[in-house]
């Protein structure tokens, strides 16, 4: 198996990869598993992320790219003892099929989602661009990213770049604290590999209840900034 990150240029180059290697291809996984046979099953958004597809491939070798942040980091493994280099073919300056005039980094304005080991994220619950600043000072005493559901982004409360879903970025953080958020798929899509969810929220029967590990049925007003209180308070004492 050939495991690629899910990116614009892997998107290009991948298919090309399983065609002149004989395999089979799996664009943008998020989860794998074993079925009762032993063979491998990806899951995948189809439909705009509106649906999620089991796919069993029928061939062994297989070329696939994978959502990032749909995994989890583990504890880093010891280096192999054989590494080597492959080389490019000679001839690859030669034919290339496009020129690259030049690279930019993208301005996320620090924002470093899929790499965050902490992220709260601010639902429509929160009420309005004003009260997203209750999300923001809970992240800044967890040492947090702050993340967004698309419709906070919509309204443009926060910029696209804290979207967390399968329409932005796809997260599996240690803690993912959600303020507000009802819970659709998209958004579960993007989050639901993280290792401890809380999920504050007035409605009992909000999706995102579903996948959260801590479920508190509050006002979000009342409890992030009382658990903003204490963890201040922790960190002065």
């Amino acid at each position: 198996m050939v495991l690629l990150p899910h990116t614009y240029q892997s998107a290009e180059y991948a298919p090309r990869l399983a065609v002149r290697l004989g395999a089979a291809y799996v664009a943008s996984v998020s989860s794998a598993t074993l079925d009762a046979c032993g063979g491998l099953r990806f899951s995948r958004a189809i439909l705009q992320a509106r649906l999620r597809a089991e796919v069993r491939p029928k061939r062994r070798l297989v070329v696939a790219t994978v959502q990032i942040g749909a995994f989890g980091g583990h504890d880093p493994v010891e280096s192999p003892e054989r590494v080597f280099e492959v080389g490019r073919p000679a001839d690859v300056e030669r034919h290339r099929e496009r020129e690259i005039l030049g690279r930019e980094a993208a301005g996320a304005g620090g924002v470093d989602l899929p790499g965050a080991e902490r992220i709260v994220t601010a639902g429509r619950g929160v009420g309005g661009p004003d009260e997203v600043s209750v999300a923001a000072d809970l992240a800044s005493a967890l040492d947090a990213e702050l993340g967004a559901s698309r419709p906070v982004v919509d309204n443009g409360w926060l910029p696209r770049e804290h979207q967390v879903g399968s329409s932005g970025h796809i997260v599996a953080p240690n803690l993912y604290v959600a303020l507000g958020v009802s819970g659709s798929i998209q958004h579960l899509m993007g989050m639901s590999g993280s290792r401890v969810i809380v999920a504050v929220n007035r409605d009992p029967e909000a999706p995102i209840f579903s996948v959260a590990h801590y479920g508190i049925v509050a006002d979000l007003h009342d409890v992030a900034p009382a658990l903003t209180r204490l963890l201040e308070a922790r960190r002065s004492g």
